[in-house]
């Protein structure tokens, strides 16, 4: 349930990385996109399925404890980074979005995006959705941290695969579909999608801080 409330919020954040890969083979068949971007998605859900059960193999280790101070840095940090990216993409900043697959700030993650780009083919875009599932989002480590408190390595695993099929099917869809939407129509969508992600990125940021102390509690008058 939490992946597939969470769609729009991915559709946001890594919306222009599915157009410019769906894009990659333009004399591809529909089957042949949707193997190539089934294959970038498996690879993410594989990445997150590992975060999971190494947050389950923690707590099951009662490591948790220690680390949830240290957990809740990196989901602030997270949702900085959401709130840097939704920005980016609904101002066109080419250089921070995540769609500038020839860009330098993204080092590996866009050497192996733009692999993915030029080779279209499954090995390709199953490494680049296995690189992809690291990038720091505050939907994912909030998800992870309640994994991390089943207590559990099995279930901490299978929480976050269940929290990746359940993005798959809009994912999927976008990934399949942005062709036919048109450059224009795909840019339009993606720039409010950025928006709504900032938004989030800036409402998780604000409950993280208070949940850490850092801020107080807010009261509505």
């Amino acid at each position: 349930m939490a992946g597939l409330a969470g769609s729009g919020h991915c559709l946001g954040m890594c919306g222009g990385i599915l157009a410019a890969l769906a894009v990659a083979s333009p004399g591809s068949s529909a089957g042949q996109r949707f193997r190539l971007n089934l294959a970038y998605h498996i690879g993410r859900i594989v990445t997150y399925t590992l975060l999971g059960l190494l947050a389950g193999a923690a707590s099951q280790a009662a490591l948790f404890t220690d680390l949830k101070p240290h957990l809740y840095w990196l989901f602030a940090a997270a949702n900085l980074m959401v709130i840097a990216i939704g920005l980016a993409t609904a101002f066109g900043v080419h250089s921070l979005s995540l769609a500038a697959l020839d860009g330098v700030g993204w080092g590996f993650m866009s050497r192996v995006l733009g692999k993915a780009s030029s080779q279209s083919t499954a090995g390709a875009f199953l490494a680049a959705g296995l690189v992809m599932g690291l990038l720091p989002c505050g939907l994912v480590y909030g998800v992870l941290i309640a994994a991390a408190t089943g207590g559990s390595l099995i279930q901490g695993g299978g929480m976050m695969l269940a929290f990746g099929l359940g993005t798959l099917p809009a994912l999927l869809a976008f990934g399949q579909f942005a062709t036919a939407l048109g450059a224009l129509a795909t840019t339009v969508f993606l720039r409010v999608m950025g928006l709504a992600v900032a938004l989030l990125g800036a409402i998780g940021l604000l409950k993280t801080l208070i949940t850490m102390g850092v801020v107080p509690p807010l009261t509505l008058w």
